[in-house]
């Protein structure tokens, strides 16, 4: 008799398991597919932003290593070439926040908020539009990587640095006149606060490498131009930077110390 109710309450038991598990399964299956999707979505995302990254901060890490003769002092420039590597620098920055405004238009960030690695990219995309870190105004750096995008491709397509140099040299005024802002901060480098503002923004770059290719399989690993850095963007890369907005960076000495 024992064994018989054994096996009646096993039977009903088990059964209502799998009526329970039959209701709630559309609901993890959901889940499911919308983790697996977001993860697809941060791929495509941050392979192309990545690259561009590494080839951003390569070039600030040049720009630092010559303390921007390039912009302010061209006969003691690395550059064989100061002029074309002027508009190289330029170009590099367009193209990054190219990269960054794919991301919005595509409406792609409340797939990949779903996931960890989704939401820390979106706070280092806020991070580096943020009043104390970005460059330029917001609305600026965004029309600078829109001016980039070839909308008439129905895949995300970035101008080539050609056609960005034609553009540059051409008559096309509102295209140069975005441009024409970025470089002027360039220029005017020999400011001690705007030359710490381009580091400082390299710093950022330079983490989101390290946060999302920490194996560096996509790009290759620079060392930090802590020498570069004076002791006021120490200070607030540490209070601020990493206290306030990327909180989730772990051994963030390394990046200012």
């Amino acid at each position: 008799m024992d064994k018989l109710i054994t096996g009646l309450l096993s039977a009903i038991s088990g059964g209502a398991l799998w009526e329970g598990f039959k209701f709630i399964y559309p609901d993890i299956k959901r889940k499911l597919d919308s983790y697996k999707e977001a993860n697809e979505i941060l791929y495509r995302c941050i392979d192309p932003l990545l690259k561009s990254s590494d080839e951003l901060f390569g070039k600030i890490w040049s720009l630092a290593k010559e303390d921007f003769a390039t912009f302010i002092n061209k006969e003691n420039s690395l550059s064989k070439n100061p002029e074309h590597n002027t508009q190289y620098v330029l170009y590099l920055f367009a193209q990054f926040w190219s990269n960054i405004e794919n991301i919005r238009l595509q409406n792609q960030y409340t797939s990949i908020s779903r996931i960890k690695k989704g939401r820390q990219l979106i706070r280092y995309i806020e991070t580096l539009e943020s009043r104390n870190f970005r460059l330029l105004d917001r609305s600026i750096q965004r029309i600078i990587g829109e001016s980039l995008i070839e909308f008439s491709s129905p895949k995300f397509k970035i101008m080539s640095l050609n056609e960005f140099i034609k553009n540059l040299n051409s008559d096309n005024v509102y295209f140069t006149q975005w441009i024409k802002l970025l470089e002027n901060l360039f220029l005017s480098v020999d400011d001690a606060k705007n030359r710490q503002q381009i580091l400082k923004y390299g710093i950022i770059i330079a983490s989101m490498i390290d946060n999302f290719d920490p194996k560096y399989k996509i790009v290759r690993r620079r060392e930090i131009y802590l020498n570069k850095l004076s002791k006021k963007s120490k200070k607030e890369l540490e209070r601020n930077l990493f206290k306030h907005y990327l909180t989730f960076i772990n051994n963030s000495e390394k990046y200012y110390k």
